[in-house]
């Protein structure tokens, strides 16, 4: 019945072209959006009800341009007398739409494949410190490289996570800690069922700012309790707890094994492990505890870190 400016000056379609004609007879359409169109209308007003939809229509310079499209239906007595269309232009905003995604791939593929490099170049640090311990004979040099490839591990398995994701953004610390403590028991020759590993995970999903020195803390406090709670082929029970509580989250590793020499003051050691948990409890703003009652219990409390731009 009537239409604005707008349209012909887009379709180069004259106002009295519009008037009075069909959707076959504007030509402004594909031929096959117009029944998917006619029966949207049909709909529209067997249903009284407005709607909003996406279609593409052809510009005077014979052009596709992709257009919102808003139904309203104008009734009188419960009769629909009048439909009004109001149609958007949103070519450039679909286009930056495409963009966008494709940039968002590249970066996709681009951290993936960073992460996938990194894991591997921690492997083969971790392979040569192996291949070194066999022309060692010192064994205090061997625990030594046997350390310092466990940590090297610990980062590995946070790109492993990482690659493997379908975001990369973030650590799901229930397997990662899963697998890190399986696999220093491995590491340390742990006989089955002398240490009963305890796991008590949240479903915590970590940024990898916070991920990493976390997944290190774990790494040295496991370590430890495997290398020192149970001598002797004593048994025992190794207790992980990752828990959040809202803004905050809570680390305990503990043990009920011979308990945490009293003469050592764990903040401030020759461990080189322990060193290195009380830094990167700072790192990660974190209070960390000690509680030597009933074998050792280490617990820190800390916040996902925000990402830090660096320089």
């Amino acid at each position: 019945m009537d239409v604005n400016n707008a349209i012909s000056m887009v379709t180069g379609v004259p106002k009295k072209d519009f008037i009075g004609k069909s959707l076959h007879d504007t030509k402004i359409y594909f031929k096959e959006d117009i029944a998917n169109l006619q029966e949207v209308f049909y709909k529209i007003i067997e249903n009284k009800e407005n709607q909003i939809f996406e279609t593409k229509l052809i510009d005077k310079h014979g052009n596709i341009r992709c257009v919102n499209v808003n139904v309203t239906v104008i009734e009188m007595d419960d009769d629909v007398i009048y439909i009004l269309v109001i149609a958007s232009d949103i070519t450039e905003i679909k286009q930056f739409e495409t963009e966008l995604k494709g940039s968002i791939r590249e970066k996709e593929v681009l951290l993936k494949e960073i992460h996938h490099r990194v894991k591997n170049n921690m492997q083969i640090i971790s392979s040569l410190m192996n291949i070194q311990t066999r022309y060692l004979d010192d064994k205090e040099s061997i625990n030594v490289l046997k350390e310092s490839q466990n940590r090297v591990k610990s980062m590995s398995m946070i790109h492993e996570k990482l690659y493997r994701s379908k975001k990369f953004d973030k650590v799901d610390f229930a397997e990662y800690i899963e697998n890190l403590v399986w696999d220093l028991f491995y590491s340390y020759s742990i006989e089955k069922g002398r240490i009963e590993p305890v796991l008590e995970i949240d479903d915590v999903k970590l940024n990898i700012e916070t991920s990493v020195p976390l997944g290190l803390i774990i790494t040295e406090l496991v370590s430890n309790c495997l290398k020192y709670a149970f001598p002797d082929s004593m048994r025992g029970t190794l207790y992980v707890s990752l828990k959040n509580y809202g803004e905050y989250y809570e680390l305990i590793i503990k043990d009920d094994g011979i308990g945490f020499p009293i003469t050592i003051d764990f903040k401030n050691t020759d461990s080189l492990g322990l060193q290195l948990v009380n830094s990167l409890t700072d790192q990660i703003d974190g209070e960390i505890e000690l509680n030597p009652v009933n074998g050792t219990e280490f617990r820190i409390v800390f916040t996902e870190l925000i990402y830090k731009e660096r320089i």
